[in-house]
């Protein structure tokens, strides 16, 4: 295995897990303001900004595997 693949292995799971924090953060985030419940900075912050971080992580690995197979 090759280190680009390697690093592009890295990037795509940190994709997931980023968006799957982000989507627990948008849960947590409509549950506390529905309890009337004051939102900690944190979880709006990956609430606001985990989906589009992990959307361009992801583009990055899609745009790379297609460059390496029009390489190969």
């Amino acid at each position: 295995m090759s280190t680009t693949s390697k690093t592009m292995t890295v990037i795509s799971r940190l994709a997931i897990i980023i968006a799957v924090i982000s989507a627990l953060a948008l849960i947590a985030t409509l549950v506390l303001y529905f309890q009337n419940i004051t939102i900690p900075p944190v979880v709006m912050a990956f609430a606001v900004w985990g989906l589009p971080v992990a959307f361009i992580l992801a583009a990055a690995v899609v745009i790379s595997n297609i460059a390496k197979r029009r390489n190969t």
